[in-house]
């Protein structure tokens, strides 16, 4: 094959598949800030010259997983209370992202440094899965439409070429958490609020709003207004357990 052939092939199956890799770029940059902030928020505790090291490895392997994710999603679905289990996996992920500085700064002292990274890269994978339902989900959707022979490539391209894009809103989300340390306890409120959108997101969850909603009348009106109760409550108690747990620290401390 001479090489305009070639080129004039590879044009072709660019412009074809582009707008599917466009649509799966889309979707992980619209659904991805959460993962964004919940990067940084992880990696604002390592020492500084790690930090870089563990936006780029979570990225990368945050990366792999959604793409098993996309191809795993039916099965994670059909599992029974499966976004009960995200939710509250991403509640905890919250609270333990708020631990009394002391306290990790006293580990991370005695731990090996190469340990810490890996702590935060754990907790940035279990918050990539607890997110990742939503743009696995969505990509799984664009991912049906394409012939089975190229589907693998074009949502590997999807992924990756919204990957850059995940890791500098981390890097800028570091950069403005270390000048303005009241944003560490925002995200993880907003951690929180996505926590609660998840449990609601499970149809027997939904079930039981909708019946508390119908109970107080006007349901569709209610039902809104106890969903978002819900949701300040979740954000609120992601707040409130490290907030107890550094008060009743302190108090030992100084008992």
């Amino acid at each position: 094959m001479s090489f305009l052939g070639f080129s004039q092939d590879f044009a072709a199956g660019f412009a074809h598949y582009a707008p599917a890799v466009l649509q799966i770029v889309f979707i992980n940059l619209l659904l991805g800030g959460d993962n964004a902030i919940a990067i940084a928020l992880a990696c604002r505790s390592l020492p500084p010259q790690q930090r870089r090291a563990g936006v780029w490895i979570g990225t990368s392997l945050g990366i792999v997983l959604r793409f098993a994710m996309v191809y795993a999603i039916g099965y994670l679905l059909a599992v029974p209370y499966m976004h009960v289990v995200a939710g509250l996996l991403l509640a905890w992920i919250g609270m333990q992202l708020l631990r009394d500085d002391g306290a990790s700064h006293a580990e991370s002292d005695e731990a090996p440094a190469a340990k810490a990274l890996w702590r935060v890269v754990a907790l940035i994978l279990f918050a990539d899965f607890a997110m990742s339902l939503d743009n696995g989900l969505a990509t799984a959707a664009v991912a049906e439409t394409l012939p089975a022979e190229s589907r693998v490539a074009v949502v590997l391209a999807g992924l990756a070429v919204g990957a850059p894009a995940i890791a500098l809103g981390s890097a800028v989300m570091l950069r403005v958490i270390e000048r303005f340390p009241l944003v560490i306890w925002l995200g993880s409120a907003l951690l929180g609020w996505i926590a609660a959108d998840m449990l609601l997101a499970d149809p027997h969850v939904a079930q039981v709003l909708r019946d508390v909603a119908d109970a107080i009348g006007d349901g569709a009106g209610n039902e809104w207004l106890v969903r978002v109760l819900v949701c300040v409550a979740m954000a609120a108690l992601v707040l409130f357990v490290p907030f107890m747990q550094r008060v009743g620290l302190r108090g030992w401390r100084a008992g």
